[in-house]
């Protein structure tokens, strides 16, 4: 069987800017493991950008500037496959062009912050935290959505720097980012408004290759004794920078969540684009920033630092660095089916087909406890679990006939919930295992939502069900198993 290919799509320049770009190139480096070819569809690309692409690893096609529907057909008919996971970042990429690709493709997924219009994709990643999936009007079946900082993808430094103490920089220095391209030309406003408050000691102030203007803003630049103007700069750069302002004016996109993720601090929002809305929303209300407006009154105001020290600690609380484990995780997913069962709570009816599932042979042989377990134990740990809050016992059933096939279970510990299943034996070697898997734990985190992982314990030699956590996207765990021989399986919910 031919591998899947990983096909990423998306267009930038100095009108659009180019975050689109980056957010694909970020998610490029976070799936490299699954995906051995990359490639990256873009219009006409700049040398620059091209090589920058190509650097990362991707097999850069430049595409033809032709019409949407020109497009998709072309696509169809000459560069992809039945295999391929095709990932969409742009606002042409309508209902119409999905529809006409989908069928073409494994899975489409769609990477958007506007939620307008209709879509045909398996699989809607929102970078804003706070958007429901009742928002959208989805087409396919079984659509999902993963919104937030949790599936945010960020470049590599970004993604590095969460695992390093949070900065302590003062808020006299303050970083002007407002994304490479600054469509609106906001950059010099912003930084003389700036320099004008007395407690403000230094800004740095960023544009990409994409700004339009360079030379008259450094012109300007050149003739403020307190202002560094950067152009361009790395991404390990940028961080370095990030983490030495204690403040920063961003726009609410990428830039915004990569500044939180680098050591975060004073974060002060200044849209300046329309699909920004639901970020900038989501970030004010989730208290990690601040409206631009109030900059004047909060950077001189007695309590800046302890403000910035509050909102720093939010933001490194939701930037937890494991949005790449949960983009794996989900990507993993994506390539199986729909599971022909549904799930139920247990209940106390359900006791003997329970007993004789867990008193099966084969179950006995791979539980860690293998001796056989009398009814009177049976019941009486049947009855102390469906009484226990922490406790979530789950029978599925086939979607046809209505058989009991299986049951998944989770014990909940703060944040932390571990797991076992077992299927009966008719239906044993039909690929079931890891589709319970995967359901089970996505009714858990809708249940539980301080859970912030999942893990089930395997014994080394139970190879089906190393596979089976293998296949639904569990990662494999430093932590040992609870006795020799055994391997722990984790999964990172996105919490609520």
């Amino acid at each position: 069987m031919t591998p899947p290919r990983l096909v990423l799509r998306a267009d930038g320049n100095s009108r659009i800017g180019l975050g689109h770009v980056m957010r694909l190139l970020a998610l490029a480096e976070i799936l490299r493991p699954d995906f051995t070819e990359q490639l990256f569809l873009i219009r006409e690309p700049d040398e620059a950008l091209g090589q920058q692409l190509a650097a990362a690893g991707l097999r850069v096609v430049a595409l033809p500037a032709q019409p949407q529907p020109e497009e998709a057909a072309h696509l169809v008919r000459h560069v992809l496959r039945a295999t391929d996971v095709l990932v969409l970042d742009g606002y042409d990429f309508r209902y119409d062009y999905h529809n006409t690709v989908r069928g073409a493709v494994a899975r489409l997924v769609y990477v958007d912050d506007l939620h307008g219009f209709p879509l045909a994709a398996d699989l809607v990643l929102n970078p804003a935290g706070g958007v429901q999936l009742r928002q959208y009007q989805m087409r396919q079946p079984g659509a999902r959505l993963l919104a937030g900082p949790a599936f945010a993808p960020l470049r590599s430094a970004f993604r590095e720097a969460t695992r390093q103490p949070a900065s302590e920089a003062p808020c006299t220095s303050v970083l002007v980012c407002l994304g490479g391209a600054d469509p609106t030309h906001q950059t010099r406003h912003v930084a003389a408004a700036l320099l004008a408050l007395p407690t403000v000691a230094q800004v740095h102030a960023v544009v990409g290759s994409a700004y339009s203007g360079r030379e008259a803003l450094q012109a300007w630049a050149d003739e403020q004794p307190r202002l560094t103007l950067h152009h361009s700069l790395p991404a390990p750069e940028l961080v370095a920078l990030m983490r030495r302002c204690g403040a920063a004016v961003c726009s609410p996109s990428t830039i915004s969540y990569e500044y939180c993720a680098a050591g975060g601090g004073l974060l002060l929002l200044l849209p300046v684009a329309d699909n920004q809305h639901d970020i900038n929303h989501f970030l004010l209300e989730a208290g990690l920033a601040l409206p631009y407006p109030s900059a004047p009154n909060v950077l001189t105001s007695p309590e800046a630092n302890r403000l910035t020290r509050q909102l720093r600690q939010t933001q490194r609380h939701v930037f937890d660095g494991l949005a790449p484990v949960r983009l794996r995780q989900e990507f993993r997913a994506l390539g199986l089916p729909a599971p022909p069962f549904l799930l139920r709570p247990v209940v106390a009816a359900d006791s003997a087909q329970l007993l004789a599932w867990t008193n099966d042979p084969t179950v006995r042989q791979f539980s860690f406890n293998p001796e056989p377990v009398a009814r009177p134990a049976h019941e009486q740990w049947l009855a102390a679990r469906l009484q226990d809050p922490a406790s979530l016992l789950l029978l599925a059933e086939d979607a046809a006939s209505g058989q009991p096939l299986g049951l998944i279970r989770f014990q909940v510990e703060e944040a932390r919930a571990t797991l076992s299943y077992l299927l009966d034996a008719r239906f044993r070697g039909q690929g079931l295992a890891p589709l319970l898997l995967l359901a089970g734990t996505r009714v858990l985190a809708q249940t539980f939502g301080s859970v912030r992982q999942v893990v089930g314990h395997v014994q080394v030699a139970n190879v089906a069900s190393v596979k089976a956590f293998e296949r639904a996207g569990f990662q494999l765990n430093t932590e040992a198993g609870p006795a020799p021989d055994s391997v722990t399986f984790s999964w990172e919910t996105a919490g609520l």
